[in-house]
């Protein structure tokens, strides 16, 4: 019996309809944890009398301290870290009736007790302006160089404000216990002015606070 070849292949038929979904599968295992992300935050601070930041802290830049000259009763009242290569826009370097002033500051540790060693009295005062990465909160301590439990202690030293008779009053600053002179200074051109700060009993508690004696003060990190 003789047999013909196979047809052709016939046309697709029309699609079924969609079976119902299965049954959902098991939990995966977890998958391997991702590298960390990069670290952000941190603070900065200022370091009175010193040119270079501590250990673990990076210079932003270093200047001098200027500030409102001692005998003036109006201008600025706080202590600022100027840069050493200032630059300007818009000036007029004619002298203005009406305007605030800038001055250098020094140290004054000849009349009043000298904490530090060499004295810088009439010297210039440096200071450096530090960034640390890490970290969330900065303050500065008054009559203590040590820091709380938790803290990260930046530097210590002693607090310096203004003489309290002078006309220009100024924020009280950390200035480091080992601190720096601007090279070459030392001429008493006197401007804004920096003084140790001693305790005086009455509003303030003797003990624990003693009559006459210098404070300390610690800038602190966490």
């Amino acid at each position: 019996m003789l047999s013909g070849r196979d047809g052709r292949d016939g046309q697709h038929g029309s699609p079924g309809t969609r079976g119902s979904p299965g049954l959902q599968g098991s939990r995966g295992a977890q998958g391997l944890r991702g590298l960390p992300g990069p670290k952000s935050g941190g603070v900065q601070y200022i370091r009175w009398g010193r040119t270079s930041c501590p250990s673990g802290a990076n210079l932003v830049y270093k200047g001098r301290v200027g500030g409102e000259d001692y005998t003036h009763l109006g201008g600025g009242s706080n202590y600022v870290c100027l840069t050493e290569s200032p630059k300007y826009a818009s000036y007029n370097d004619a002298h203005q009736k009406y305007s605030a002033y800038m001055y250098g500051a020094e140290y004054q540790t000849k009349d009043s007790y000298n904490p530090f060693s060499p004295n810088p009295h009439d010297h210039d005062v440096p200071c450096a302006v530090c960034f640390i990465p890490n970290r969330n909160a900065k303050l500065m301590i008054s009559a203590t160089y040590e820091c709380p439990s938790g803290w990260s202690k930046e530097y210590w030293g002693y607090l310096m404000p203004s003489e309290y008779r002078q006309n220009s009053q100024k924020d009280f600053i950390c200035v480091d216990k080992y601190p720096e002179v601007v090279k070459g200074s030392v001429h008493n051109h006197n401007g804004a002015l920096l003084y140790t700060v001693e305790g005086r009993c009455g509003s303030l508690p003797c003990l624990p606070y003693v009559e006459g004696r210098e404070l300390t003060c610690a800038v602190c990190t966490k």
